[in-house]
């Protein structure tokens, strides 16, 4: 019988192994906190990360900070092996601070109880931007710089190496990033925001403007690509990972620099972000494209000099799988559409389909419905045939899809098509919260169903599929960011 006082050799191993990354973690915190603590001194804010005026200073609120890193360093410092991991999961420790501390334990250090409403979270939102996008992902930066780079072997090798691909990510990175530009510039043409832009070099110039904000998109993907190069190797992955580069681009853009650099100041308040919500809605598809294309580019690489390659090959052809995908993605998509179905009827949305096509009844709807389902099923099982390897991972990636194609879907594709302008006003996307919960449904049922299809398939297979470039570790934070776009999307809301 193993003894309290002598634990188990792996129970000692675990224990030191998170242990080692305590006093990084706690490094990190506090000069993620001091930066911070700066920004907010700037603009002539309160130090104090609460949503009251807790009793307190500057030497609480590093003290607090020191304290946040040093938890992070031990729950998911293992978990950080590149600058785009340690920034994700940085914001995921800084939302989850914002629910213990401004939501929990700073109103009960006020004699007050939490609770938890709808109204206390949206007084909070100035403090949700600060510490998920400023302090939790400069935390995760730092602490990867702290760690990460001093465990890598400095090499000649390793240095050529990740040169090479830095240089091919960056390439990809801006040129996805010069045509998810192009597409949230539609936006920007159509409202008449490229003055505004241009206003950053004392202009008001539209060709100026236009010229900044692609300057601009091009180095948001060269820096996506160069942070996120090893997580890009999926499509799935990619998608997420760019709809959550976007959101903090939303911060860090419209919400941050843009005002500061006007000398307006930061504009965390939830006005200030009610005012500037199509923008968010306009950065969540920018990164959805720019996740797209910087998969595509690296899929061709990774055909190109990776599969081609006699001892790294998969044992089916990249074409077979895609086939299999297609086929398999097409066949759960009935599931999904039937599912999706019940939501169209019950807000009278099937008419509205049939207008695509210059129909109206809700029978051509209908049909023009399934047809489109089968087509978006067709392209999970191409694009996520990976990523479903358990129930869970299924419904979480349908989640993800689902969310992906109501900002694609109802909202940009399907207005433009009926010659009506892009719905990303708050008004309208309030209008379209029914749309968005029958695209959750739809992508839970495809994911599940398309996950028991692909498992069905492998029971006749004697080896599975290799999973090739896909890190398990890293799809929480995804999930809970994905999750993290829902939530300031509803706290937008009137």
């Amino acid at each position: 019988m193993t003894s309290i006082i002598n634990p188990p050799s792996a129970i000692r191993h675990f224990s030191t192994s998170r242990l080692r990354y305590a006093l990084p973690g706690s490094l990190a915190g506090l000069i993620a906190g001091w930066l911070y603590a700066g920004l907010l001194a700037s603009q002539q804010m309160s130090p104090m990360m609460s949503v009251t005026d807790l009793p307190g200073d500057g030497v609480l609120h590093l003290l607090l900070s020191a304290m946040v890193g040093l938890v992070f360093g031990i729950t998911l410092g293992h978990q950080i092996t590149t600058p785009g991991s340690g920034l994700v999961w940085g914001i995921v420790m800084g939302a989850a601070w914002w629910l213990v501390g401004p939501l929990t334990l700073f109103p009960l250090g006020q004699g007050e109880r939490p609770d938890w409403s709808i109204a206390l979270a949206q007084s909070a939102f100035p403090q949700l931007a600060g510490l998920a996008i400023m302090y939790g992902a400069l935390m995760g930066l730092i602490f990867w710089c702290l760690v990460g780079m001093t465990e890598k072997p400095f090499s000649l090798k390793w240095i050529r190496q990740t040169s090479i691909y830095s240089v091919q990510a960056a390439i990809s990175g801006g040129l996805a990033g010069l045509l998810g530009g192009w597409s949230f510039g539609q936006w920007m043409e159509q409202v008449g925001f490229f003055p505004l832009v241009a206003g950053l070099v004392n202009s008001t110039d539209v060709a100026t403007g236009r010229g900044l904000h692609f300057g601009i998109s091009l180095l948001i993907g060269i820096t996506y690509g160069i942070l996120f190069q090893r997580e890009t190797r999926t499509p799935a992955t990619s998608i997420a990972w760019g709809m959550v580069y976007g959101l903090i681009w939303w911060v860090l853009g419209p919400l941050t620099l843009m005002p500061w650099l006007l000398g307006q100041g930061v504009q965390w308040g939830l006005g200030s972000a009610q005012a500037v919500f199509p923008s968010l809605i306009g950065h969540l598809l920018y990164g959805v494209i720019l996740g797209i294309l910087q998969a595509l580019l690296s899929q061709v690489w990774r055909i190109l000099f990776v599969d081609s390659d006699p001892l790294r090959r998969d044992p089916e052809g990249p074409g077979t799988r895609g086939l299999r995908g297609v086929l398999l993605g097409s066949s759960a998509s009935l599931v999904g559409g039937l599912a999706f179905t019940s939501i169209m009827i019950a807000t009278n949305a099937l008419p509205q389909v049939a207008g695509l096509m210059g129909m109206s009844s809700v029978v051509e709807g209908f049909v023009i419905h399934m047809g489109i389902s089968t087509l978006i099923g067709a392209a999970y099982g191409l694009f996520f045939r990976r990523e479903s390897q358990s129930p869970f991972a299924a419904l979480a990636w349908g989640i993800v899809y689902g969310m992906v194609w109501w900002i694609l879907g109802p909202l940009t594709l399907m207005p433009s098509l009926l010659g009506l302008p892009l719905q990303w006003s708050l008004a309208a996307v309030s209008a379209s919260f029914p749309s968005l919960i029958g695209h959750l449904l739809y992508g839970v049922f495809l994911a599940l169903t398309y996950n028991r299809l692909q498992q069905r398939y492998r029971a006749y297979q004697l080896t599975l599929v290799p999973t090739a470039y896909h890190d398990a570790n890293v799809s929480p934070a995804l999930w809970t960011l994905v999750v993290l776009c829902l939530v300031v999307i509803l706290l937008l809301q009137a």
